[in-house]
C-alpha cells in the first residue's frame, strides 16, 4: 500500500462515536509496520464538523458516492485490517488531506 491509496478497512471494533464497520479508509501514513489512515464516510452531514473533506467519485479513486474524509478520525491500524484496494486519491484531495493533518496535529 501507498500513501494516497483508499483501502476498505475494517473497523468492526470500534466504540461510541468512531467510525464503525468496514469502510473505504485514506492512507496517509506508514510506521513501523503500521497503516495511518482518514476513514471515509458518505454521511454527507459530518461535512459540517471541523478537519473533514469532501471527495468526488472518479474512476481514479474507486469510490461511488461523494465520501467525506474525517481527517480529525485518523486512525493507526494494523495491515490485517486491510481488506483490499479501492483506488488512489488525485493531487488536489492529498495536498487537502495533508493541509488538514497539519493543522489538527498543530505541525506548523
Amino acid at each position: 500500500m501507498k500513501i494516497g491509496e483508499i483501502w476498505s478497512v475494517d473497523l468492526e471494533d470500534s466504540k461510541g462515536h468512531e467510525q464503525q464497520g468496514t469502510r473505504p479508509a485514506v492512507v496517509v501514513g506508514l510506521a513501523n509496520s503500521m497503516i495511518i489512515v482518514v476513514p471515509l464516510t458518505t454521511n454527507l452531514k459530518s461535512a459540517r464538523f471541523s478537519y473533514t473533506h469532501p471527495i468526488s467519485p472518479t474512476s481514479q479513486n474507486g469510490l461511488d458516492n461523494v465520501s467525506i474524509a474525517l481527517i480529525f478520525q485518523i486512525v493507526t491500524l494494523d495491515p490485517i485490517r486491510l481488506r483490499g484496494r479501492i483506488g488512489s486519491i488525485n493531487e488536489a484531495d492529498r495536498q487537502a488531506i495533508n493541509s488538514l493533518l497539519v493543522d489538527l496535529l498543530k505541525l506548523e
